[in-house]
C-alpha cells in the first residue's frame, strides 16, 4: 500500500497538470489559451490533492525523485525502497501521459502544427542553462522545504488537508518560475514524462524532439539537487 500510495499520489499530481496543458496547447478544446492564474491553480491543486491522497493512503508522499534520492543519501530509505518509489513515479508518469493521449486523442489529431512536448515537460522562455539550473535548484528547494516541513510536523490522515493546502500554496508562491524554468521543480513531471512522450504513439507528434540536454541538466540534476538539499535541511530541525 505504501508503494501504491506513491503511484496514486503521483498520478493525481501529473494527470491534473497534464490535462490542463493539453487544454491550452491543443485544438478542439474548450480552453485553447494560456491563462496564467488558471495555470497556477491547475498545477497547484493537482500537487495538493496528489500529496493529500498519498498521505491518506499511508505513504510518505515523496512524489519527487529528488526527495527519494535525498532520503536514500541520508539513510531514511534503502536502495530497494528508493528503487521501488522511483519505479512507482516513473509508471505514474507513463500512466498520466497515456491517459491524456486517450482523453485528448481527437485534439491531438486536430493539432498538426502545435507543439506537444511542452505539454509533458517544462521549458523556459529564454534558455540559459547555468542560470536555469540555479533557478530550478532554488525553486525546488524552497517548495520542497515547505512540503517536507509540513509532512514532518504532522502525521497521519488528519494532516492530509494541511499538507495538501501547503502543497498547492507553495506552487502558487513559486509560480514566478514559469518564465525562468518552465514551472517544473520535479524530474518526474518533466524527465520521466519525456521518456514516455518518446515511446507512446501520440498523434501528430511528428519529429518533435525532446531537448535532452536541458531535461537532464536542469530538470533532472537541478531539481534533484534542490530536493536533496531540502531533505537535508528539514532533517536538521
Amino acid at each position: 500500500m505504501v508503494y501504491l500510495s506513491e503511484f496514486a499520489g503521483s498520478l493525481i499530481f501529473l494527470l491534473g497538470g497534464y490535462s490542463y496543458m493539453c487544454n491550452i496547447s491543443l485544438k478542439k478544446t474548450l480552453i485553447g489559451k494560456l491563462r496564467y492564474i488558471e495555470l497556477c491553480w491547475a498545477w497547484s491543486l493537482s500537487v495538493g490533492f496528489g500529496l493529500a491522497m498519498a498521505v491518506i493512503m499511508g505513504g510518505p508522499a515523496y512524489l519527487n525523485p529528488g526527495v527519494v534520492l535525498g532520503n536514500l543519501i541520508f539513510g531514511s530509505l534503502t536502495v530497494k525502497d528508493a528503487f521501488l518509489f522511483l519505479l512507482m513515479e516513473f509508471l505514474a508518469a507513463g500512466s498520466a501521459v497515456c491517459l491524456c493521449m486517450v482523453f485528448f486523442w481527437d485534439s491531438f489529431k486536430a493539432s498538426k502544427n502545435e507543439a506537444k512536448r511542452g505539454i509533458f515537460a517544462a521549458y523556459p522562455v529564454e534558455k540559459n542553462m547555468p542560470l536555469n539550473f540555479f533557478q530550478e535548484l532554488l525553486a525546488t528547494f524552497a517548495f520542497l522545504f515547505l512540503v517536507l516541513g509540513a509532512i514532518k510536523a504532522c502525521s497521519g490522515a488528519s494532516a492530509a488537508l494541511q499538507i495538501g493546502v501547503i502543497g498547492f500554496a507553495g506552487v502558487m508562491i513559486l509560480a514566478l518560475t514559469l518564465n525562468s524554468t518552465g514551472f517544473s521543480m520535479n524530474a518526474m513531471r518533466s524527465v520521466f514524462s519525456s521518456v514516455w512522450f518518446c515511446i507512446l504513439p501520440i498523434p501528430n507528434k511528428n519529429s518533435e524532439m525532446v531537448d535532452w540536454g536541458y531535461q537532464l541538466i536542469v530538470n533532472l540534476m537541478g531539481s534533484s539537487v534542490g530536493g536533496i538539499l531540502a531533505v537535508f535541511v528539514v532533517s536538521l530541525f
